[in-house]
């Protein structure tokens, strides 16, 4: 029971009884990674999250074979009956009790074109499990639709995802739309003090370099060094205030290609790291660095054998009577934001590196593309994932470089 109950949030426990759970949930997230990655050259950042949560609406009103290839590409067990739900409850209960700690900010909706009747016991399930809207709207009118979709958004994530649709991406087939937009704030367990942030040279993917404000700091944190098939690589955990949430950062040695250490990633190497890493101190140089992205998740879940619930034929008779609906989208936007505080200044409690003097053995210095995971600890289910190929630094200028 216990195990259904986990199924679709954990993706990490020491406990030998849910490995093979951990490892099927963490195969999930790569799997995504890669068929994302695949098709993006820069930065990139999704949450295997959302998107569990967003499959999820989705199959608690499928049937047939779309409720099964979600399942399999979701590696829910084959005997589970949808109980696996409840951990949603818990997960979202234990945040809400958090709330004055960290922002995190979840827009989870179901749009459908006007004239679909949602049936009563599928409008309970996703308020009970999801914590998500079910809202009828006009895809024919394609900018009042956008608007109205887009201010939803950007009401639910504290003004910091706008414009989220244009309308360009409703046609007079659309009928319904899946709608994931996560926006998470939080401070630092040990920040960074920006006395000690300085302009250095990170070397892009492409092999160019740009100044971008480096934060630095002398933590005792988590740390591990790794070598496989002569990919050698540092992994850096960096904690958030009260321990829910970490910044897990996978950093490449200098003339490891960022494509040849995505290549390694699996399940098993992710529980690997967070066995075998060790509480070390370590001198650390992290870019300030904001991510973004918008992502339509179809082509992905296609890629993933997703590919019923876009199709005409679909069997979604647990959502509505219809035999006409199927799924037109599932868009996803993140935006993710690390400086020194982790989010809102406050008193810093960080130490300053001199630039010489450090005594540290273990230097992390992300001056080069870099990997990311954010997990919340207590299910060690992954907010977000993605790379930093290029720090954002559009909008440092002026006072914030004139500072340094």
């Amino acid at each position: 029971m216990l195990k259904i109950l986990w199924s679709l949030l954990l993706t990490f426990s020491g406990s030998q009884a849910s490995r093979p759970l951990a490892e099927r949930n963490t195969e999930f997230a790569v799997d995504l990674y890669q068929a994302i990655c695949s098709s993006q050259k820069d930065n990139i950042i999704f949450s295997p999250l959302g998107t569990t949560l967003i499959l999820g609406m989705v199959q608690l009103g499928a049937k047939g074979k779309a409720y099964q290839q979600i399942r399999q590409t979701l590696k829910f067990q084959e005997n589970a009956t949808g109980e696996e739900f409840s951990a949603l409850k818990s997960f979202f209960s234990a945040i809400s009790k958090k709330k004055q700690e960290f922002t995190f900010n979840l827009a989870n909706a179901l749009y459908l074109q006007e004239g679909f009747t949602v049936k009563e016991q599928y409008l309970h399930g996703n308020e009970k499990f999801f914590q998500s809207a079910i809202k009828l709207v006009n895809f024919q009118n394609v900018k009042a639709c956008a608007e109205t979709i887009s201010a939803w958004v950007e009401s639910k994530t504290d003004g910091k995802i706008k414009g989220m649709f244009s309308g360009e991406e409703f046609g007079p087939l659309t009928r319904l739309i899946l709608v994931n937009a996560i926006y998470f704030k939080g401070d630092w367990k040990q920040k960074f003090r920006k006395e000690g942030t300085e302009l250095m040279n990170f070397t892009k993917k492409d092999g160019a370099t740009v100044k971008i404000p480096m934060m630095k700091a002398l933590l005792r944190t988590k740390y591990g060094y790794f070598s496989e098939s002569s990919v050698e690589y540092q992994v850096l955990e960096l904690p958030y205030k009260d321990d829910e949430f970490s910044l897990i950062i996978i950093l490449p040695a200098e003339e490891v290609n960022i494509e040849d250490m995505e290549k390694q990633i699996t399940a098993d190497l992710i529980l690997k790291w967070f066995s075998e890493m060790q509480e070390e101190e370590v001198e650390i140089s992290l870019p300030r660095f904001k991510v973004e992205q918008k992502l339509d998740f179809k082509e992905t879940l296609y890629s993933l054998n997703i590919t019923e619930i876009f199709s005409g034929g679909c069997d979604l008779s647990g959502i509505t009577d219809s035999s006409e609906l199927y799924v037109s989208q599932i868009v996803q936007q993140v935006f993710f934001e690390v400086n020194e505080d982790g989010s809102e200044a406050t008193a810093s409690t960080g130490v300053q590196i001199p630039v010489i003097m450090s005594l540290a053995p273990n230097q992390f210095i992300a001056n080069h593309p870099f990997l990311f995971i954010m997990k919340n600890i207590p299910t060690g289910s992954f907010l977000f994932m993605g790379r930093v190929t290029n720090p954002d630094t559009q909008n440092v200028k002026g006072r914030d470089l004139d500072s340094l």
